[in-house]
């Protein structure tokens, strides 16, 4: 097993993340909006905590969660004032390398997914991955990957 996957194994999400969110409802013409999270670990209970880059001008976020077995829960907040709280929910794949889910805000809601870019380890998921894996995943790196998902209960 590879490290990412070990780490997975053992429900962690420190590292690096790379991933997209999109609009479902009302907002749904909107197009997808790509964003890089870097986590750590807590250390207690599975929680985790972070930053999020948004390309969509909002700037800088904060993010504190938690991660259950396969289940994961986070809260982003941006730091410009105004912008409320964002809640998260997903699964974490079982090879640890990539998660999607839902999120919801006010009177908005949509699907996110990510893929881990590095880990804790300072490995990368190029480094974890098969060479055609990885070559595979970065040629569709510019295509939304955003998806319908199952809201958890």
């Amino acid at each position: 097993m590879h490290d990412l996957e070990q780490e997975a194994a053992q429900g962690t999400l420190g590292g690096g993340w790379l991933g997209a969110y999109a609009y479902k409802g009302r907002l749904s013409g909107q197009p997808p909006v790509r964003f890089e999270a870097a986590l750590t670990e807590a250390g207690d209970g599975g929680r985790f905590h972070g930053t999020i880059l948004d390309d969509d001008g909002y700037g800088e976020a904060d993010v504190r969660g938690e991660v259950s077995g396969q289940g994961v829960r986070f809260s982003k907040e941006y730091r410009r004032r105004g912008l409320g709280a964002i809640s998260y929910e997903g699964t974490l794949a079982e090879d640890g390398l990539t998660m999607a889910g839902t999120w919801r805000v006010a009177d908005a809601h949509g699907v996110w997914d990510a893929r881990r870019s590095w880990s804790d380890s300072g490995l990368s998921a190029e480094d974890e991955t098969t060479k055609g894996g990885a070559e595979e995943a970065s040629k569709n790196w510019d295509k939304p990957r955003v998806r319908e998902v199952v809201r958890l209960g």
